[in-house]
């Protein structure tokens, strides 16, 4: 926990520093740095007119005026800095929480909760926005902005959701009734009047596990959050008809006052994580609620043994793989012991292995523990012997429908690579280190154009280093494409790197910069230069999703880019990335959390990318979407590419 503060304090003194730096720049540019000293710049003073005229910009700059300056924000800045040292002694948070239950204080003292701990939030947020724009070109510091305030928010909106499931700042727990997990009567969920599901009936039993299933945007989330509550209290979600969840009326009873029987797993969870290291996130809703601390230690380490992985509880957060994550958010929902676990696509992020140690802990936790489980999902073969039930959301309804059963991966037909074609490019003694830890060793392949290979792996093998490291490679001679040594390239000529290699990473959201489709594609158009001979980025992505009516174009133009699905947005972002025409193109997971439809729209772009002249390669847990659409298989394990043996699944 230290060190968490410790990294909070150099964060503030960097904050401090740049408020003062961005004091001094506003002193200058409005009305200058005249005062006592050395003159430095005689800048001319600009009066502005009309309303403005009380305003002048610049005038003289002296070394005196800059001092001024300076030590006009210094009180302020100590203040920033003040508050994070005695954060490094005291755990502010923690007083905070302790405040926001109860007194006058609890408005304010909730908000600086979720401010204090979505302030480190905002340094990372910087970071990736940084190589996102490295990835797509773009030198404007203003590009910064839209995405940097659009993650904060974000990340605040889940910090607080996490809180609130977790119990943070209840005023009272009421007793579960333990046999009614959960009953929906003629239950309607929507907002402003609109509906989404109606005519919900529902009565689960404890001891069971129900799917969820439906299509991207048929309201799965909607049904689970009107269970655990945020629906109505968090979102402002309108509901009508009963809905009580262990004997709790749901509109009357905030998600807070049910966190000890309701246990909340998020699609997101790491954008959920409120601690710094495991056990800290196993043991929060107990902390919280002021459980002595050995009390809470012993419960953390008897939920990491329950989830077999004790050797976590030390470990920080930030460093989890994906399937440690899932665990780990798992323990942190099941440390009360509830009586109703709600889970959100558990397994989208996860390789097989992790898939069937989730599966394997809900299964348990539902037929051996008694706990009523709820997963909405989209992968359904893993579920087919341990779901009691499921529900299939379609048309505004919730429907009974048949239990999964365990499909066999499907091969389907691959665009066809001709063997003799040289590559374009080689890929030579790659590797990738963090610190001791050497996490692609020695790689080598060679891609070809047309092709579409799939990289797969578990879980924390390398897979997003290594796309990483071959389109920002830091060394000569690893990465050449089209006869361009990629290393050598001068990371300022984003344009050259762009036309041999493209990326769209994991969390491809970053690459988005614009308040509309239109305005990003034509950002991407004028990066691509006038030189390069690809069809217009709208054009290309209009394609992918094979919409040719000009009002459907026009209407999708002017939407906002996050207004889109995810499958439209990972469209978007791909025909972003091919706006230069890249040689290589660079897919990481772009199936997470897709449905069967939007997995196959994104397929198909992929394919049309290598149709159009590059080699493509995918980054994939998905073994169906690896099956139908890659021309071949590579296997990273240990650091090391192995072609994995092919079997007919036809």
């Amino acid at each position: 926990m230290r060190r968490a503060r410790l990294a909070t304090l150099r964060t503030a003194v960097l904050v401090a520093a740049g408020f003062v730096a961005l004091r001094v720049v506003y002193r200058l540019v409005f009305g200058g740095g005249d005062g006592d000293g050395i003159l430095l710049v005689a800048l001319p003073r600009v009066p502005l007119a009309g309303p403005f005229a009380p305003i002048v910009l610049f005038g003289p700059i002296t070394t005196g005026g800059i001092v001024s300056a300076a030590l006009g924000a210094l009180p302020f800045a100590a203040l920033i800095v003040a508050i994070a040292l005695v954060g490094v002694v005291v755990d502010l948070r923690l007083l905070l929480t302790r405040g926001a239950v109860r007194g006058p204080i609890r408005s304010v003292a909730r908000t600086l909760v979720i401010a204090w701990s979505t302030f480190p939030a905002l340094r990372d947020s910087v970071l990736r926005v940084r190589v996102a724009r490295e990835l797509r070109g773009e030198r404007s510091l203003a590009s910064l902005i839209v995405p940097v305030l659009e993650q904060t928010v974000e990340r605040a909106i889940a910090l607080g959701a996490s809180m609130e499931v977790r119990g943070f700042a209840a005023a009272r727990r009421p007793e579960p009734d333990c046999e009614h997990p959960v009953i929906m009567t003629d239950a309607a969920l929507g907002f402003d009047g609109s509906w989404l599901l109606e005519a919900v009936d529902l009565d689960l039993a404890p001891g069971t596990l129900t799917l969820v299933t439906g299509p991207t945007g048929s309201g799965k989330s909607t049904l689970l959050h009107a269970m655990s509550g945020l629906f109505q209290h968090h979102v402002g979600g309108a509901q009508d008809g009963a809905i009580t969840v262990g004997g709790a009326d749901r509109i009357s009873t905030p998600p807070r006052e049910t966190a000890g029987f309701v246990g909340v797993v998020s699609q997101s969870v790491r954008l959920s994580f409120v601690a710094a290291t495991v056990e800290e996130e196993l043991g929060f809703a107990l902390a919280i609620r002021g459980v002595a601390p050995s009390i809470v230690r012993a419960r953390s380490v008897e939920v990491a043994a329950e989830l077999g992985i004790p050797q976590l509880l030390d470990r920080d957060i930030a460093v989890l793989s994906a399937g440690e994550a899932c665990l780990v958010a798992l323990g942190a929902a099941l440390v009360c012991r509830p009586v109703l676990l709600i889970v959100d696509e558990p397994l989208a992020d996860l390789d097989t292995a992790a898939r069937e140690r989730v599966v394997g802990v809900l299964d348990r936790l539902a037929h051996e523990a008694g706990v009523c489980v709820v997963v909405a999902e989209h992968a359904l073969a893993e579920w087919g012997e341990v779901a009691d039930a499921r529900l299939e959301l379609a048309e505004g309804e919730v429907r009974q429908a048949d239990c999964p059963a365990g499909a066999p991966h499907r091969a389907a037909s691959t665009p066809a690579v001709a063997g003799g074609l040289e590559p374009t490019a080689r890929i030579v003694g790659l590797t990738v280190a963090y610190g001791q830890n050497v996490v692609v060793d020695d790689v080598g392949f060679d891609l070809r154009v047309g092709e579409v290979v799939a990289l797969t792996g578990p879980n924390g093998a390398g897979k997003s280093s290594l796309l990483q490291a071959v389109a920002r490679p830091t060394g000569c001679e690893t990465v050449v494409i089209g006869g361009v040594d990629v290393g050598a390239v001068r990371r300022r000529t984003r344009r050259t790197r762009r036309q041999a290699v493209a990326l769209v990473p994991e969390a491809f959201d970053d690459l988005l910069f614009a308040t509309t489709v239109a305005t990003e594609c034509r950002r991407a158009d004028r990066g691509a230069g006038s030189g390069a001979a690809a069809p217009g980025t709208a054009r290309t992505f209009l394609a992918f999703l094979g919409i040719t009516d000009p009002a459907d174009a026009r209407r999708l133009l002017d939407r906002h880019p996050r207004d889109l699905s995810a499958g439209q947005r990972l469209c978007l972002v791909i025909a972003i990335q091919s706006s230069a025409r890249p040689q290589v193109l660079l897919i990481d997971e772009p199936t997470r959390g897709l449905d069967a439809a939007a997995r196959a729209l994104v397929g198909e772009a992929l394919l049309r990318a290598a149709a159009d002249g590059a080699a493509v390669m995918v980054a994939t847990h998905d073994r169906d979407f690896a099956a139908r659409f890659a021309s071949r298989t590579l296997e990273l394990s240990a650091g090391r590419i192995r072609v994995p043996a092919q079997t007919d699944a036809s």
